[in-house]
């Protein structure tokens, strides 16, 4: 009876360090996964703000006094494909203060393969240019011509938006599929009235799908 009982109380001790350690091991293992999973969110949370300004097309800044100006670049659709309407937006922001600047004058330059498409410029008085892009048929492919909707402002010598409505560009831009290149100098930020000694040059790159 007394080896029964010493056998019973054996058992249960050794069944607590066994259940001890197994608790041990588990809380071990949660808190590993844990850290993995913590390591793998802190990842993806510095490379989201990247992945962002890629889709929003944020420039690299450029120095003004103490501002530096950044330009924001934004198409709608993302893929655009051959013959379909387009709006493109544009605006400059201090990147110190995120103030938008205002009364932006703007010289667009597209191209594709070393053709221009289009060259213009367009200016906001808030600083928030929209143009529409309105493709012509689809039995047009020359990008050759264009109309501009909008009306020509005398002082800046630039076309602007009447009220209400974006800028609107007329004709077969993205008539091909393929990259691209739009090229954004600033030619009068603050006011209407004075030119930059030197104007701000942005780069951008549309993929056009068939």
């Amino acid at each position: 009876m007394m080896r029964s009982l010493e056998k019973f109380e054996w058992q249960q001790q050794n069944k607590f360090v066994i259940s001890s350690s197994s608790k041990r091991s588990l809380i071990a293992n949660i808190g590993t996964t844990a850290i993995i999973i913590g390591l793998i969110l802190t990842a993806n949370l510095c490379w989201i703000p990247k992945v962002l300004a890629q889709e929003m097309g944020m420039s690299t800044a450029a120095s003004i006094g103490d501002r530096k100006i950044v330009s924001h670049f934004d198409i709608v659709p993302k893929i655009v494909r051959v013959g379909q309407n387009a709006l493109m937006k544009i605006f400059l922001a201090d990147q110190n203060t995120n103030q938008k600047i205002i009364h932006v004058t703007v010289r667009m330059d597209i191209s594709k393969d070393g053709k221009h498409v289009l060259g213009e410029f367009f200016h906001s008085h808030d600083g928030v240019i929209n143009i529409s892009v309105r493709q012509a048929s689809s039995g047009v492919t020359s990008p050759a011509t264009y109309t501009i909707g909008a009306t020509m402002d005398d002082l800046t010598n630039a076309w602007i938006a009447d009220p209400g409505s974006p800028i609107f560009v007329n004709g077969n831009i993205f008539s091909h599929p393929g990259t691209y290149k739009i090229i954004l100098e600033v030619t009068t930020i603050d006011n209407d009235k004075t030119d930059l000694a030197q104007p701000l040059t942005y780069e951008y790159n549309i993929q056009v799908s068939p």
